[in-house]
């Protein structure tokens, strides 16, 4: 089982590669840095040193610089003026020129990394400082997922996704680096939520209470309700919009301290898929334990994980619509019926129109007005209503 979605990310790797980060000094030091400090250990003045390697005196400024080889004659001529021996002084020209192109490597790597972040969503959001300048926008980044460097951004978070069973969609292209910056800020959430142990019963026993939050219109309303009570049994409920290339509608994981949070996107942005995606992943949390990642479009066959895609569709519509009561409505899917099923069941209309769709039972579009539906303001984590 996941502990952490940084413990989850290590088991998948990033379609965008070159991430290799292992610890090397971020700065290259010329042998004239080394020159100059026998300079002062021998007491020899740059004119006498210039003369004794048979250098005018701007090539000798060149190479204190590091713009200036060191050939074989010259680092014989060092090993005569300054000791140790030419291959010394050789090999002090190799490792700096091997230094220099390390960190121009790393350089294009750390634009590669910053370009595959979804940096406009990002900075719409208020994730990152609007106002970050291009020099600024690693470090930007950086303290967005909590992390000192990218070496240590590399060891939390390169693998993947991992875990969090990845559903690949054929209808769109998933974009790796803009769900985990999604996941990440459920992580952040989750954090600031003052959590007591996980309690598996209490979480079953309150699914009951919690589809008849729907009856509030407002995601302003029933969010913090919503919130307030999986807390109350251990369970971290987090909303954020999904990134550009985020084509999440939910994920599950488990958080260090074993924990489980439940991720929303709002994705469609209409209740009826909200609160399926949220039954959805509760069924992953009470059946399945581990940690999954839905996505629009996709086949989760392809990743061999449809039985449990499957039975965490079948708990959500038990939950939402009853097979009951669903039975007695397949036959006359008309607003009556269905205004006294959602009455029956506890929910919203607008969700049994969605549950009925998904059933095939009713042409989609044609209640649709029965359905309310959100649209994003300034706020990234929480929708507002669209008017009706």
């Amino acid at each position: 089982m996941a502990k952490s979605l940084s413990s989850s990310v290590a088991k998948h790797k990033f379609s965008r590669e070159g991430f290799d980060m292992s610890f090397e000094p971020n700065w290259a030091s010329p042998p004239g840095a080394t020159i100059q400090r026998l300079m002062v250990t021998r007491e020899i003045d740059a004119d006498d040193l210039a003369d004794g390697l048979g250098l005018e005196r701007p090539v000798l400024s060149l190479l204190l610089e590091g713009n200036a080889r060191i050939t074989p004659t010259l680092a014989s001529a060092l090993a005569d003026q300054l000791g140790s021996t030419p291959r010394f002084w050789l090999a002090r020209d190799k490792s700096y020129l091997s230094d220099l192109a390390r960190l121009s490597a790393a350089a294009d790597t750390d634009v590669m990394w910053a370009k595959a972040m979804p940096v406009a969503s990002m900075r719409r959001y208020g994730w990152i400082d609007r106002s970050a300048k291009k020099e600024e926008l690693r470090e930007a980044l950086l303290s967005f997922f909590d992390c000192a460097s990218l070496p240590d951004w590399n060891s939390r978070y390169s693998g993947g996704i991992g875990a969090v069973v990845f559903r690949r969609s054929f209808a769109f292209e998933v974009d790796e680096m803009a769900t985990l910056v999604w996941l990440r800020a459920g992580e952040r959430q989750a954090a600031e939520i003052d959590l007591p142990s996980f309690d598996p019963k209490g979480f079953v026993n309150i699914l009951p209470r919690l589809r008849k939050l729907s009856a509030f219109k407002k995601p302003s309303i029933f969010l913090p309700r919503l919130i307030e009570a999986c807390r109350s049994v251990g369970v971290a409920v987090t909303t954020a919009r999904a990134p550009d290339g985020c084509r999440a509608s939910g994920a599950t994981w488990r958080l260090a301290s074993g924990n489980p949070i439940i991720h929303l996107s709002f994705r469609h942005r209409a209740e009826d898929h909200f609160w399926f995606t949220f039954f959805h992943e509760a069924g992953h949390v009470v059946m399945h334990g581990d940690s999954h990642l839905d996505l629009d479009g996709s086949d989760p066959s392809l990743l061999g994980s449809s039985k449990e895609e499957m039975e965490a569709n079948l708990f959500a519509q038990d939950y939402l619509l009853p097979r009951e009561v669903r039975a007695a409505l397949i036959g006359k899917p008309n607003p009556r019926a269905i205004l006294h099923a959602a009455k029956m069941v506890g929910v919203s209309p607008g969700i049994i129109v969605g549950q009925l769709e998904k059933a095939k039972a009713l042409e989609p579009g044609k209640l649709s007005r029965m359905k309310h539906r959100y649209r994003w303001d300034d706020n990234p984590y929480v929708p507002e209503l669209t008017s009706l």
